[in-house]
C-alpha cells in the first residue's frame, strides 16, 4: 500500500487515487483549508516522496486565505528552526493555533517552508494585475492574484506586456517554432481546490444576509468547456487537467459553511468530479 493511504488514518482527511495518462496521482480531501498543511508536512517529512520544497500551489479559492500568521504563531513557527516538531504537535498548532476562519494557512505555510508561490484562481477578490510579495525567512514569496482561469490564460497566451514576470513564475512558455505557450512548470506544485469558488450568492430581497448557493452545474460545465480562442489550451478543463496531470498530487477541501451546506458542497464536488477528474473520486 502507497505510503500517503497513512493520511487516511488521520480524522478529516480522506485519500483518493486517479488515473493519470501515464500513471497514478492520489487527491486529498478534507473539510477545513489550513488542514492542507498537515498534508504538506506529511509529505515534507517523509522523504519517500521525494518532493523538493517549498512548493508553489495552484489554487482555487474564493478566498486568498492570505492573512499573515500572528506574533505568537511567527513566534512558534521559528522555534520550529528547520526541524519540523512531531506530527502531534504539528497537528495541534494547525488545528487550534490557526485561525478557524481557515485564512491565514497560506503564509504560515510560506513562513515554515513549505510553500513557494501561489497562483490563485476564482476568487471574488481578485483581478489579474493583483500580486502581493510576502517577505519570509526563506526569502521573497509571491501570491498572484489570477480571476477566473479563462481570463487569466488570455493574459499569459496573448503575450501580454507587463506579464513577463507571472510568465516567468508559473511556467508558462513560448515556443518560438510552434508560435505557442507551453506550460513548463519550474518547481514541484500541488494543485488546491476550495470548492467555495464555485458558488453564488442569491439575494430574495427581504432577507439581510444573501443566500450561498452551488452555482448552476450546467452553466460552469459549459464555461469550462467553453473553446478558447488563440490559447495553447483548448478550453479551461483542458488547463485544469494539465494542472492534474504535472502535479504532485491534488488537495481538496469540502468548507462547508462558506459553500451553503452540506448539500451544496456536495453538489459542487460532483460537478468538479465529472470535469476535471472523470468522477473517479467521487465512487
Amino acid at each position: 500500500m502507497c505510503k500517503i493511504y497513512e493520511l487516511s488514518q488521520r480524522a478529516n482527511i480522506n485519500i483518493k487515487r486517479i488515473k493519470r495518462n501515464h500513471d497514478y496521482s492520489y487527491v486529498a480531501i478534507y473539510e477545513d483549508h489550513r488542514t492542507i498543511l498537515n498534508v504538506l508536512y506529511f509529505l515534507k517529512t517523509n522523504i519517500v516522496f521525494g518532493i523538493e520544497f517549498p512548493i508553489d500551489l495552484f489554487m482555487f479559492d474564493n478566498h486568498a486565505d492570505n492573512c499573515p500568521p500572528s506574533e505568537d504563531k511567527l513566534n512558534k513557527i521559528k522555534r520550529y528552526g528547520r526541524n519540523l516538531p512531531s506530527i502531534n504537535t504539528f497537528w495541534n498548532f494547525t488545528e487550534f493555533d490557526l485561525n478557524c476562519s481557515d485564512d491565514d494557512w497560506v503564509k504560515t505555510g510560506m513562513q515554515l517552508g513549505f510553500i513557494n508561490n501561489v497562483f490563485l484562481f476564482h476568487s471574488t477578490q481578485s483581478g489579474i494585475t493583483n500580486v502581493e510579495e510576502y517577505q519570509t525567512r526563506f526569502g521573497t514569496k509571491k501570491i498572484y492574484n489570477l480571476s477566473e482561469v479563462w481570463n487569466a490564460m488570455s493574459i499569459l497566451d496573448y503575450n501580454t506586456i507587463g506579464f513577463e514576470e507571472l510568465r516567468e513564475d508559473i511556467g508558462w512558455v513560448f515556443i518560438e517554432s510552434e508560435g505557442r505557450f507551453e506550460f513548463q512548470p519550474k518547481n514541484n506544485f500541488i494543485l488546491d481546490f476550495d470548492l467555495d469558488c464555485f458558488t453564488t450568492t442569491l439575494s430574495d430581497g427581504i432577507t439581510e444576509i444573501p443566500e450561498t448557493k452551488a452555482f448552476p452545474e450546467d452553466i460552469l460545465i459549459q464555461r469550462f468547456m467553453e473553446k478558447l480562442e488563440h490559447c495553447s489550451f483548448y478550453n479551461s478543463v483542458s488547463f485544469v487537467k494539465e494542472l492534474i496531470e504535472k502535479s504532485k498530487m491534488t488537495t481538496m477541501c469540502f468548507e462547508n459553511t462558506y459553500c451553503g451546506g452540506i448539500r451544496e458542497s456536495m453538489k459542487i464536488f460532483n460537478t468538479v468530479d465529472y470535469l476535471f477528474f472523470d468522477g473517479q473520486i467521487g465512487s
